[in-house]
């Protein structure tokens, strides 16, 4: 756990967060316009408005999760000595939250965009949110993956320049100091 409290997003990783509610998003899109069709019956035009409207309500919803969320659970888990998660779980516990207050994003959204009676707005409500549950999960297994390879490549590459340069420990690498 305090490998993960120790990695540094905002150096390796700038604008990854940005990127990945932008990759989740057009997903979203995708499977929201699928669902509103099937769904609800709502005509292409009024779906792919839904589609577009929803979900990026969804990626600001998803990105204040990656940005905030993320480190309010992360701190509590690493204060607490019971619980059930721990941070290397943090995933499942923010698609958890994701997908509920996207089931009242989803709902609100085609109710009053599609004009859909209310039991389809909720079944579409529930359905589509589940579907995005799993993307969500599956993208932040896949970007937490990159980011421990990314990682551990650079630890790497720090170790081998150290070893096989003549430079002094105590100079700065990536304008950071050496703490070997």
């Amino acid at each position: 756990m305090n490998d993960y409290l120790k990695y540094d997003d905002i150096k390796i990783f700038k604008y990854e967060n940005l990127y990945l509610s932008i990759i989740y998003t057009i997903g979203h899109i995708l499977i929201a316009i699928t669902c509103v069709r099937i769904i609800t019956g709502a005509s292409f035009d009024v779906a792919a408005i839904d589609a577009f409207i929803e979900p990026i309500i969804n990626g600001f919803w998803f990105y204040f999760l990656l940005v905030y969320l993320k480190k309010i659970f992360v701190l509590k888990f690493a204060n607490t000595s019971k619980s059930f998660l721990n941070a290397n779980q943090i995933g499942i516990l923010l698609a958890v939250v994701y997908t509920v207050g996207h089931i009242f994003i989803a709902m609100t959204c085609n109710r009053v965009l599609t004009g859909a009676p209310l039991n389809l707005a909720a079944i579409d409500a529930l359905v589509e949110p589940l579907i995005n549950g799993f993307w969500f999960f599956i993208l932040f297994k896949v970007f937490n993956k990159f980011k421990r390879n990314k990682i551990s490549n650079s630890v790497g590459k720090i170790q081998n320049f150290s070893q096989t340069s003549k430079v002094s420990k105590l100079a700065p690498i990536n304008n950071k100091k050496h703490t070997e």
